[in-house]
């Protein structure tokens, strides 16, 4: 399916006419293409697919929900409710320099619902109130992040395999991140430019998740038991404007409303692959039924990964 609503096309191409352009030419001008029935199934094609377009996979570290490892780079689909969506957002764009490519595989589709969404976010920038562009734009998004094990999410072990705390300290400071070590805990704090550039011009894209990690994205029913439970403190995320302003639920609601004007579903066929330009477009998840099963890879140009 191709689909454009205000702004955002995905175009459609097969395995072999994928393979004969590079990675920028594809994602002109949205961001995005569906490469499909390229016959992917399983780790092996995907990162033998990424290969030929001159990619290479990229670490993982602080992913937003578990992922488990295929092999060769690739990882499954986040462990996430398949009754629950999961909102707009761009594969850890927390990072100082989040990965500039995400391949996202389908090896078996739902029975039912389970379409990404996906939106430019170059289109999505001029649908958001003026106040929000330009106090995010000037100060920029903190994003605050609590692991514990129980109730809020996962250890700070399972966001940093195989890093001991002095590891996670010298990734913190090439990250420009602060730190905050509790007995069996770990708070981190950083601070990012909400607004990217993005595309083979630079053009100025909405590249955030100031509405994805907000606290009032969160289920209402589930955000009052923490805040009961373990007090505001205790949210395992919450995200402000840089300069300290909460972003507030009518702030997210007008971010939602930008994203869904700016957005158009891909629904899945098995072998399907979708290539995101992971700076300039987010992508979103539909509630599904059956065994859907996806793989991703959060990847780069492979001369600038691999030697």
């Amino acid at each position: 399916m191709t689909g454009s609503t205000h702004g955002t096309t995905v175009p459609e191409v097969s395995a072999r006419e994928a393979l004969s352009c590079g990675p920028r030419q594809l994602l002109e001008p949205s961001g995005a293409v569906l490469v499909r029935g390229a016959g992917i199934d399983g780790a092996n094609a995907l990162a033998g697919l990424a290969a030929g377009l001159g990619l290479a996979a990229l670490d993982q570290l602080e992913p937003f929900a578990a992922r488990k490892p295929l092999g060769r780079g690739v990882w499954s689909q986040p462990a996430w409710p398949t009754t629950s969506p999961m909102c707009m957002h761009h594969e850890l764009g927390w990072q100082r320099q989040p990965p500039p490519f995400l391949l996202i595989a389908c090896l078996k589709p739902a029975d039912s619902g389970g379409a990404t969404g996906v939106a430019d976010g170059r289109a999505v920038l001029p649908l958001l109130p003026d106040a929000l562009v330009e106090r995010a734009g000037r100060h920029g998004w903190t994003l605050v992040r609590r692991y514990a094990g129980g109730l809020i999410g996962m250890p700070w072990q399972d966001a940093f395999p195989g890093l001991d705390d002095a590891g996670v300290e010298a990734y913190a400071a090439a990250e420009g991140m602060e730190l905050e070590w509790g007995p069996d805990s770990l708070v981190t704090r950083r601070t990012r430019p909400a607004i990217r550039p993005a595309g083979t011009d630079r053009g100025e894209a909405w590249s955030n998740l100031l509405a994805f990690c907000s606290e009032w994205t969160m289920d209402p029913l589930v955000r009052e038991y923490l805040i009961s439970a373990l007090g505001r403190q205790g949210l395992p995320f919450e995200t402000s404007y840089g300069d300290g302003e909460p972003f507030t639920a009518a702030d997210v609601d007008a971010a939602n409303a930008a994203y869904d004007r700016a957005a158009t579903r891909i629904g899945w066929q098995a072998g399907d692959v979708l290539l995101l330009d992971n700076i300039r477009t987010a992508h979103s998840m539909e509630p599904s039924t059956g065994d859907r099963r996806m793989a991703v890879l959060h990847a780069g140009p492979a001369a600038a990964v691999r030697p």
